[in-house]
């Protein structure tokens, strides 16, 4: 597997609260990659997005490593982490009350080999590209997303809805978060790319698959995904991993 993940402020916000992280776990052949959006004002989105990313992985390399199991079961080591992640921002939250309100999205993977477990909460989201197509594997927890699931907006019109940017789920905000979980097995040479809004409203879903075919690394493809958002005048923070089977 090869890996790589890059976070730009883009061309407009003055402060980047997007966070991203990918690690290995090499006693438990696992390779797992974090991508959070933060929200809250100020500097509360950044605080949020990287407080959820420090617990996440703390709290899943020290599930992993403990395990007993060669191979334990990767999706509730993944919950744990996540709902650990949600305490902490939300602790955070109650206990400082200038940051009172923030919270962050998180979209996460764990590889065993090439079975990825998925989890997302927000609308971060998690693509896979393999045989030259792409397909979105999370479903965003956004206002637009639930119209458009109810019939109420075409996914066209949902790109353009002045509401696109409400989420309806969150890491931090409540005492209690879900993640939803998706599992996918990757092919020789797919590719899995975890990403916040800033690069998915900014490039369509054929503009990314392009450039995510253009190269087999994934620090490449990185730096080429930021650099074409920042060209389209990225209005928010853009950050993308990219997994290589």
């Amino acid at each position: 597997m090869k890996f790589f993940s890059m976070s730009d402020r883009g061309s407009v916000r003055a402060e980047n609260q997007d966070c991203a992280f990918v690690t290995q776990v090499r006693s438990k052949s696992c390779l797992a990659a974090v991508v959070c959006d933060g929200m809250g004002g100020a500097h509360g989105g950044r605080l949020a997005s990287e407080l959820a990313v420090s617990a996440y992985m703390a709290e899943l390399r020290r599930t992993l490593i403990a395990s007993s199991e060669k191979k334990p079961a990767l999706a509730p080591i993944m919950d744990a982490a996540c709902k650990k992640a949600n305490a902490v921002v939300y602790g955070y939250s109650i206990a400082n009350t200038e940051s009172s309100g923030m919270g962050t999205t998180l979209v996460a993977v764990t590889l065993r080999g090439r079975s990825a477990e998925i989890i997302n909460v927000g609308d971060s989201r998690a693509y896979l590209i393999e045989h030259k197509t792409i397909r979105r594997i999370t479903r965003d927890h956004s206002v637009v997303s639930a119209m458009v699931e109810r019939g109420e907006l075409t996914p066209e019109e949902a790109e353009h809805h002045p509401q696109k940017h409400l989420i309806t789920r969150a890491v931090g905000v409540d005492p209690e978060v879900e993640a939803d979980h998706f599992s996918v097995t990757l092919r020789m040479g797919s590719k899995l790319l975890l990403c916040s809004d800033g690069l998915s409203n900014t490039l369509n879903e054929q503009e990314l698959l392009a450039l995510c075919l253009e190269s087999r690394h994934p620090d490449r493809i990185c730096r080429r995904l930021i650099s074409s958002a920042l060209e389209r005048g990225a209005g928010d923070n853009i950050t993308a991993a990219v997994i290589q089977a």
